[in-house]
């Protein structure tokens, strides 16, 4: 009867972890994709700077999380977020209005599905 215990004890601790991972990459992916709006909106009003600010600020923010993200995430999918940083800044220091859009919207995509495979969903799990 003990040995069913420990067994229950560490499947609702597995199932505590790993909603804790999800709440915690859901708050950082909207952090970012948040940062990432913003920038946006700033670009088309013609403040590159301020484009460029929020944009680096949210690589950063990605980044101080790189560590725990490649230990729980698929390195591939975290890797594809890597460039499309590297992308979407260099398109700021071009002032590439049009490819910037499509790379920022691009990368505010990738974040949000990489939120999303995380969750419990039925397609998720199967």
């Amino acid at each position: 009867m003990r040995k069913g215990w420990i067994a229950v004890a560490l499947l609702a601790a597995l199932i505590g972890l790993s909603c804790c991972h999800v709440v915690a990459l859901g708050g950082l992916t909207e952090e970012v994709t948040g940062l990432l709006t913003q920038a946006e909106a700033r670009a088309e009003e013609g403040d590159w700077a301020g484009a460029d600010a929020l944009t680096h600020q949210a690589a950063r923010r990605w980044e101080e999380k790189r560590f725990y993200l490649h230990t729980t995430l698929d390195h591939t999918a975290t890797d594809e977020v890597d460039l499309s940083f590297s992308e979407t800044l260099e398109l700021i220091q071009c002032q590439e209005a049009g490819e910037y859009s499509a790379a920022n919207a691009r990368l505010i995509r990738q974040l949000r599905l990489l939120g999303e495979m995380e969750l419990p969903l039925p397609e998720n799990l199967l």
